[in-house]
């Protein structure tokens, strides 16, 4: 059964993101987005080479098909799905002063909605933490 998720838009980066990695996990790929995994050097088998470029090719694939067409000239500029990730990471999730002001003012006016589970509202608060460290900020002094 092949994975369905919802195509990357104006609105679900975060959400498309943890959905990407997830299924680029799946497809034995996201060791290569996070550089955990390099290219095999010249001296080793072509079994391997294949195997690694089959699976480079299948997360750029994975990247671009994965996102509305409108947002896929994005990364149409290159087929390393290294770069195509930080490319939308860059456009999508900016590392900017004014997104982490945003963020603390999600953060602090987050409230507990009518008849919601505390579990879903904890999760919540994760969530805008988790931005937030992306971002290169800490509730928590270090």
């Amino acid at each position: 059964m092949e994975p369905s998720i919802e195509q990357l838009n104006s609105t679900n980066y975060n959400t498309w993101k943890e959905d990407v990695r997830v299924l680029l996990m799946d497809r034995n790929s996201w060791r290569i987005i996070t550089r955990q995994e390099v290219k095999p050097d010249d001296g080793a088998f072509a079994k391997e080479k294949r195997n690694f470029e089959s699976r480079w090719d299948r997360a750029y694939s994975t990247i671009y098909l994965s996102i509305e067409k409108e947002y896929r000239n994005l990364i149409s500029d290159t087929c390393d799905p290294i770069v195509a990730w930080k490319k939308l990471q860059d456009d999508f999730h900016p590392h900017t002063r004014a997104r982490v002001i945003g963020l603390l003012d999600e953060f602090f006016n987050c409230r507990i909605l009518d008849e919601e589970e505390i579990g879903l509202y904890a999760a919540r608060l994760r969530t805008i933490v988790f931005q937030l460290r992306d971002a290169g900020h800490s509730l928590w002094p270090r």
